[in-house]
């Protein structure tokens, strides 16, 4: 099999997936669920003009899920010869009789299983047919028209190429066997501006989608990063204080990325959250409206179906602030006693969790540049580094860049401070939603302004 056609079409995986049910029944299993995977990637990376690194291949897994009764056991392997797959399936089920019996872990109900599959163009076949040298002249394009941006630019941290192609297949013994092909295609680069000090200013963009025609155009994805690296020189710290925070676009997703992990079925049964008996609750302002959308047309995170095999459909976890649900698969909700949302992760090693698809903060009516108007002095975040966050608690705190804000205007760059605030306080204060939403990301908000957070800078005294 070349390269180019490792994902196969769904009908082979189902063949395969059909074949691991009728063993599993034929060997004495109640119950059964297998994942199938298969597909190609490559990735290539320049630097300077020279390849640096190339990675082309193709993969497949097969997970399987085996019950008796209530007692269950997984395994998973690559390995798709009948005679493997038999041995599989058999050392399976003798692992599953001695496991503990877990009733909730049970396969999710039958009458949750998704009756028809919406078409969601996931899949371009013309990625997997661009040949490699054309993958790697295109990052090495996109690495020149970076390096020629600005004057001022003095190293390539290097520039990339990556795509894959998937087929992917669930099938249980509900009599559920369904599943889709997906691509994706993404370039990126990275450049540095000398600054005082022998300070090393990087700035780097990239463009991703599900369809050639989605990425940006090379000259736009080159001006960017060198503009996000020379914008940064002389950035320094600024005194410590407590003020407005604007994030641009590019960084609020990681504040919605954290708040996501907070509301997922296995944090709230774990009772490691800050949002445990928090349902119906009022946790951020008005504007908090964040929703779940897997049924968007060619976007990265689309789904038709999730890792039991319930229906993708938009969910709405804050409803104008207001926390109108938890996202979860069937053994978190059998755990809380409340519905799956159909959200379950794919399985992986036996076991499942949550994850989103296309998650978003809903944008505002605002141009983004309306969001610093009419403050005094402020801060504009582009971007955050390292961790800390206690999903217990809600506290959360970030090393930041990004510019200070004074009478209204972007002034000096600043870097070296951190952002603190509990994470009830942040979504609280939250005040202004731009409408910029990024559509090539799975976590996204618009850039949007909290009211005030603690900036930890200069110690002026």
């Amino acid at each position: 099999m070349t390269l180019a056609s490792a994902a196969p079409p769904v009908s082979t995986l189902q063949g395969i997936a059909r074949n691991v049910l009728d063993l599993a029944r034929h060997h004495g299993a109640t119950a059964a669920e297998v994942v199938l995977a298969q597909g190609r990637e490559a990735s290539f990376e320049v630097r300077n003009g020279t390849v640096d690194k190339l990675e082309e291949g193709a993969s497949r897994s097969l997970t399987l899920r085996l019950f008796q009764g209530e007692r269950a056991a997984g395994a998973s392997t690559s390995d798709l010869s009948p005679e493997h797959l038999d041995r599989l399936v058999r050392d399976t089920l003798a692992l599953a009789a001695h496991a503990d019996p877990v009733p909730e872990a049970a396969l999710g109900d039958p009458d949750r299983l998704a009756s028809s599959l919406p078409d969601l163009d996931l899949h371009d076949p013309a990625i997997a047919e661009i040949p490699p040298e054309e993958k790697i002249a295109r990052a090495r394009e996109l690495e020149q028209r970076a390096m020629d941006a600005d004057p001022r630019l003095t190293v390539s941290d290097g520039a990339s190429w990556g795509d894959a192609e998937t087929t992917r297949v669930l099938a249980n013994s509900h009599g559920f066997c369904e599943g889709w092909r997906s691509s994706a295609a993404g370039t990126s680069v990275s450049v540095v501006a000398d600054d005082t000090g022998g300070r090393k200013r990087r700035g780097a963009w990239g463009s991703w989608g599900r369809h050639l025609d989605q990425l940006l155009p090379p000259d736009e994805i080159a001006s960017t990063a060198a503009h996000r690296a020379t914008r940064q020189i002389g950035a320094s710290p600024i005194p410590t204080g407590r003020m407005p925070v604007v994030f641009e676009n590019t960084t609020g997703g990681a504040l919605l990325g954290l708040l996501f992990s907070t509301l997922t079925g296995g944090a709230i049964e774990r009772r490691a959250s800050w949002l445990v008996d928090r349902l119906g609750d009022t946790i951020g302002s008005p504007l908090l409206h964040v929703v779940d959308d897997p049924l968007l047309p060619r976007r990265i995170g689309s789904r038709p179906f999730d890792g039991e095999g319930a229906p993708a459909a938009p969910t709405t976890f804050l409803e104008h602030g207001t926390l109108r649900t938890y996202a979860l698969n069937s053994y978190h909700a059998r755990r809380l006693g409340l519905a799956p949302t159909g959200h379950a992760s794919f399985p992986s090693g036996g076991s499942t969790g949550e994850n989103a698809s296309n998650l978003a903060l809903q944008p505002g009516p605002h141009p983004p540049e309306h969001l610093i108007e009419g403050i005094e002095r402020g801060f504009y975040c582009t971007a955050m580094m390292g961790f800390g966050f206690n999903a217990s608690t809600g506290d959360f705190s970030r090393g930041a860049a990004g510019f200070l804000i004074e009478n209204g205007t972007l002034g000096p760059p600043v870097s070296e401070v951190t952002l603190s605030c509990n994470f009830h306080d942040l979504w609280t204060r939250l005040d202004a939603v731009a409408n910029d939403l990024p559509l090539d990301r799975r976590v996204a908000t618009p850039s949007f302004r909290i009211r005030e957070m603690t900036l930890g800078g200069r110690d002026d005294r």
